[in-house]
């Protein structure tokens, strides 16, 4: 039986729907750097052996031979870029059919799951608004991007035959283009005024710029819900802005060229963007919870979250990182029952809860309980 292995940088909801056990839920920290990051492949052979046991266990060999022919690949292949190009976490969730492997930027407690669904909750915070992002860096000359996290930047390779230079796309490029701000990798200089030309000029910047928009919305924004981010000359942005339809650019930017700032100054200036963003985001909803409440349009408390999920009414949803409500949900028909075993983390029902929110299209956040609308551990704010 072969099982397809993936590294995936996006929440696939599609997962979710996976409900024919045994699902295989697999976390552990790892390391970014020698030497500690030497140790990551030993912790992962030890956390492999307990999810071998725990299937031996439960199941026949053959139910779950896809499961660890996978494991034991990712295991085998210590060479590969799940290792040397780790991060501060790694979760596997792995079926017989498919294994999905996610490098988090962020540290994780080692935990395995063997269950008829995958835990998730610990994935959560990797795929919250904004933890990865695109950055545009655009020029007069040539358009680039780069996706980041809360660590990194990385330029991006455009797909085969796509060029980036606006000079090796058209053949009446104009020179003269250059004053607006140089090109990536150059220190040309930069001026704010569009001369004796600025007519021809500001026409062949749109032209240029509606290009760059539609290859970057065609191979990346129509597959990938990240923000993104804008960086250039203010007068780039105007320029840019009018013609591009990428639905999840930002309005706040980086007014300054790429090419004039080094990696840690663009790292700050993004991630500052993002955080910014998203504290907003989530002291908006949370100051509508009292409100919204009392209009019946929210609740914190978990049956009323429960039926509202599975009518696909719930708009946003948060749950408390740490917290446990061990119990079954039952999306279909809302129904809930809590379990006695607040050890079984396998059936938290916060985590369900998560998985029916992405799968209707909700947003859904991990906050810290001091951060929580509720004491219940869960809250949620309804569409209508």
């Amino acid at each position: 039986m072969k099982t397809d292995i993936s590294v995936l940088t996006e929440f696939d909801p599609t997962l979710f729907s996976c409900k024919e056990a045994p699902l295989v839920s697999l976390y552990m920290p790892t390391h970014r750097h020698a030497p500690e990051n030497q140790q990551d492949p030993i912790r992962y052979k030890n956390l492999m052996t307990e999810v071998e046991d725990l299937l031996e266990l439960n199941y026949d060999r053959k139910q779950y031979e896809g499961i660890m022919a996978a494991l034991r690949s990712i295991e085998e292949h210590r060479d590969s870029g799940i290792w040397r190009n780790a991060k501060d976490g790694l979760a596997i969730l792995a079926s017989n059919e498919k294994a999905s492997i996610y490098k988090l930027d962020y540290p994780v407690d080692e935990f395995v799951s063997v269950t008829d669904s995958y835990h998730i909750k610990p994935l959560i915070r990797n795929f919250q608004f904004g933890s990865h992002y695109y950055l545009i860096a655009l020029s007069a000359d040539d358009f680039a991007l780069y996706e980041g996290d809360f660590h990194t930047i990385e330029k991006l390779e455009m797909p085969e035959g796509v060029e980036t230079r606006f000079s090796e796309v058209f053949d009446d490029f104009d020179n003269t283009l250059l004053g607006l701000g140089g090109t990536h990798g150059s220190h040309a200089p930069s001026y704010h005024r569009y001369g004796d030309k600025s007519e021809v000029i500001e026409k062949e910047t749109i032209k240029h710029f509606r290009y760059a928009s539609k290859i970057i919305e065609e191979h990346f924004a129509s597959k990938h819900r990240c923000p993104f981010i804008l960086v250039s000359l203010p007068e780039h942005q105007n320029a840019f802005r009018e013609v591009s339809s990428i639905p999840t650019l930002l309005d706040e930017s980086i007014e300054k060229p790429f090419y004039s700032m080094d990696e840690k100054e663009v790292l700050e200036e993004a991630t500052s963007i993002i955080e910014s963003i998203q504290k907003a985001r989530i002291a908006e909803r949370t100051d509508r919870l009292d409100s919204e409440i009392s209009q019946g349009r929210a609740s914190t408390d978990p049956r009323e979250v429960a039926h509202a999920l599975a009518e696909r009414k719930v708009e946003t949803l948060f749950i408390e990182r740490g917290e446990l409500v061990p119990g079954t949900f039952d999306p279909e028909t809302g129904s809930l029952s809590y379990g006695a075993d607040a050890l079984d983390a396998s059936d938290d029902l916060t985590d369900d809860f998560a998985q029916a929110a992405y799968l209707q299209g909700g947003d859904v956040y991990v906050l810290d309980a001091d951060r929580m609308p509720s004491d219940t551990g869960v809250a949620a704010l309804f569409r209508y």
